[in-house]
């Protein structure tokens, strides 16, 4: 879960270094009957005020992110019985990523992903990790820094925090070896985008590794994953006063692209394969996209 829109280019964050705020754009002014009925119906969907509203989602969508990140590894973890790192090594094993690389994680969160990274590039790789929301990265820088305390290998990782924008990444065309993007391609206002710019920023024949929940067709998959968000998930984090943010994720799954969608928009978005990948009891999945050389 991460990621949507920030008019903010690129900044740098570091632990006790507060990013800039995010400049918001204007809200678009509805213009005939129908917008209006259609921005109504969205308001009434679970989770925090304007999360579904066109011209509100990028703000309504950051505040989620920043209200959860205290809890938000704790949560993963617990909620998922510690089966999501399996989900994130699979990505960065899929992202193809190796020793020596320039690695890039948009919608990094608390850093779980990019951390997974460090260890694939190694001491003489790079890894950015990238997110709108100031508090997630703040975790992320903290993290780091705590295990630079320990001496331990993910201390030293080569890891540079920067807030920015998945749908206008700042940074060169063909900059990096491999991405990925965890939980992210979901809560941003334009899928098509979010890809074009990942599309943009990979070197020619290398791949982004995409994970997030899995809008099963199956009726099956789908009941257990509408029962376990409803049923455990938001209950869990009512507990933490956070019960609106957890509501938010059911229909935002329900109104993501399929899998058969996603390699679509991959195809579209410039890139010369894709193939989407469920996982996890198909609760899952991951999409996996490489640029054509």
């Amino acid at each position: 879960m991460r990621c949507l829109e920030s008019s903010q280019r690129g900044v740098a964050v570091g632990r006790g270094n507060a990013a800039a705020p995010i400049r918001r754009g204007p809200v678009a002014r509805p213009r005939l009957a129908t917008v209006v009925r259609v921005a109504t119906d969205s308001e009434a969907l679970p989770g925090p005020q304007g999360a579904f509203v066109d011209g509100q989602e990028a703000e309504a969508r950051q505040g989620i992110f920043n209200r959860i990140a205290p809890v938000y590894d704790e949560l993963n973890n617990n909620l998922s019985f510690g089966q999501h790192w399996v989900w994130k090594q699979m990505t960065v094993k899929w992202s193809g990523a190796k020793p020596g690389g320039k690695a890039l994680d948009v919608c990094c969160g608390s850093g779980d992903i990019a951390f997974l990274l460090a260890r694939a590039v190694g001491t003489k790789g790079e890894v950015t990790g990238l997110d709108f929301a100031a508090e997630m990265l703040q975790d992320a820088s903290a993290r780091q820094d705590d295990q630079r305390r320990e001496g331990t290998a993910q201390g030293r990782a080569n890891i540079k925090w920067v807030q920015g924008d998945a749908m206008d990444l700042p940074f060169e065309s063909a900059s990096f070896d491999a991405a990925t993007m965890g939980y992210g391609l979901r809560n941003v206002a334009s899928q098509p985008t979010a890809l074009k710019e990942l599309h943009r920023v990979l070197k020619p024949g290398c791949s982004v590794a995409i994970l997030d929940f899995n809008n099963c067709t199956d009726p099956i998959p789908d009941a257990i994953q509408a029962f376990f968000l409803e049923q455990l998930v938001v209950p869990a984090a009512r507990r933490y006063g956070l019960a609106a943010e957890y509501e938010y994720l059911r229909p935002s799954i329900k109104r993501f692209p399929t899998g058969p969608e996603q390699e679509r928009l991959a195809r579209e978005a410039g890139f010369a394969a894709a193939r989407h990948y469920p996982i996890g009891f198909d609760l899952m999945g991951v999409l996996v996209a490489t640029k054509g050389r």
